[in-house]
């Protein structure tokens, strides 16, 4: 058999498997994670399923138009959701490139020339030359390299997608979070103030009681140190407040400073909602950015072990060119002056020291850290629900205790007001029953804040925070 039709057959059989989608590498299947049925941490009162349009915007669930206002903010202003964007855009551009290895390349060329040549008798003769050709070259795809490349690059994109909305969650609860430190830091100053308003007139009360000699220089002493020891909180407090606003400013994306005025008017902090509900973890558990940006990672990694595997086999190319040239620019491509070639190789790797193979088990390597990076992940997630539902438990607990607490301090504190002024009791209860008011009362705020931060770690956790159709617009409409 000749050379030539030994080529033509190896040619013909390359095509057909190529036609065929014979890929080397291994064939991608999503790994399967066993879920538990029901949460550990939650009670039975939240074993519902929760509706996918509240999980999408769960922050309209604290009914506090200041917070909806700030998040839609965040999102439209952010410099981080603005990098993750480019770089949906970056790995959409790099699989362009790829996708353009698919298909032949094309390149065409040009030239003109002139010469001169002189006779014996010094007379020039100036000549010109044209000349332009198209060359083409195309890698056929026989054991799949390049289209596991193009898979490679889908799953990129896809990883850089998740990766956006990932940013989307945390920023919205970045922001949540943000602003109940704000609202809880404005509660208690403002139970500060409340509270130094009412120890300033126990000090008059004892100022005048020791001038009317029924009462002691300790007793008016006692109640001045109760009263700059509560106006001592005060500084501290609002230096928290200023650095959460300052923190709240740049989640939004503007300079420290300029937020003062949205939220200048204080208000409480936002109440969570009594039916705070779970569903089933597999359900919720997939709208989770960074479990898909996992179960993507892994599908690019094992599109990767098939390119890896295509380097070992040969390399099938198909070459053609045509060209003509002429001294008239106009007769170019003059059937008498164009010439044509097409023709086809073959590039096969004969000696690498072993290092096309060892690329392989790279990306073998790679393919199981990807994996166990993929339970990490969920194993992560599940427990990031389970600690919000027990924090959230606990919170929920301290708070009714609290607040019983509270209106006992209250009472306390009214009772011994009024016996202290009927000589019943010393003056060392009423200010051991204030300072036990304020503590109670700063507590509960706190308690507060903390059940609604437990009750945003849990809609986090549970991949709340995007909506599909909506954020699919903005990634895919850039």
């Amino acid at each position: 058999m000749s050379k030539r039709k030994l080529l033509s057959r190896m040619l013909t059989s390359a095509l057909l498997a190529f036609l065929g989608g014979c890929a080397v590498g291994p064939d991608y299947v999503a790994p399967e994670f066993d879920m538990p049925a029901a949460w550990a941490g939650a009670p039975q009162d939240m074993q519902v399923k929760v509706r996918a349009d509240a999980l999408a915007e769960w922050w309209t669930l604290f009914d506090d138009p200041a917070l909806v206002g700030l998040v839609k903010q965040a999102v439209s202003n952010s410099p981080d959701l603005e990098i993750a964007l480019a770089r949906v855009r970056e790995a959409r551009a790099q699989q362009g490139v790829v996708r353009a290895d698919l298909i032949p390349g094309i390149d065409a060329s040009s030239s003109a020339s002139t010469t001169s040549s002189e006779d014996r008798a010094g007379v020039s003769d100036w000549r010109e030359l044209y000349t332009a050709g198209v060359d083409a070259v195309w890698e056929i795809d026989i054991f799949g390299g390049r289209r596991r490349s193009l898979q490679s690059a889908n799953a990129n994109i896809e990883i850089r997608e998740a990766d956006y909305f990932d940013v989307l969650i945390s920023l919205a609860a970045e922001t949540a979070f943000t602003y109940v430190d704000i609202r809880a830091f404005q509660e208690r100053l403002q139970i500060t103030q409340s509270n130094l308003e009412a120890q300033q007139e126990t000090l008059v009360l004892t100022l005048w009681r020791a001038q009317a000699g029924i009462g002691t220089s300790l007793e008016v002493e006692q109640a001045r140190s109760n009263l700059e020891s509560t106006r001592a909180l005060i500084p501290a407090l609002e230096g928290e407040l200023a650095a959460a606003l300052n923190r709240l400013s740049i989640i939004l994306g503007e300079a420290p400073g300029g937020l003062d005025a949205i939220i200048v008017q204080r208000g409480p902090v936002p109440v969570a909602t009594e039916d705070m509900a779970a569903g089933v973890p597999a359900d919720l558990l997939r709208q989770r950015p960074d479990i898909r940006s996992a179960e993507r990672s892994l599908a690019f990694q094992s599109a990767r072990i098939g390119v890896a595997e295509a380097n070992l086999y040969p390399k099938f190319f198909l070459l053609g060119s045509i060209g003509g040239s002429s001294m008239e620019i106009s007769d170019i491509f003059g059937s008498a002056n164009v010439a044509k070639s097409f023709s086809s190789s073959i590039t096969t790797p004969i000696f690498q020291a072993g290092r096309l193979r060892q690329n392989v088990r790279v990306e073998d390597a790679l393919f199981e850290q990807a994996l166990a990076g993929y339970e990490s992940t969920v194993l992560s997630a599940l427990k990031e629900v389970e600690d919000a539902f027990a924090s959230l438990n606990a919170t929920r607990q301290t708070t009714d205790a609290l607040e019983n607490g509270v209106d006992a301090a209250r009472n306390a504190y009214e009772f011994a007001r009024l016996e202290y002024e009927a000589g019943v009791i010393n003056f060392f209860q009423v200010l051991d029953a204030q300072r036990s008011l304020l503590t109670q009362e700063d507590s509960l705020v706190q308690s507060r804040a903390s059940e609604t931060t437990a009750a945003i770690a849990l809609y986090k956790a549970l991949g709340g925070g995007w909506d599909a159709s909506a954020t699919n617009e903005t990634v895919h409409g850039y």
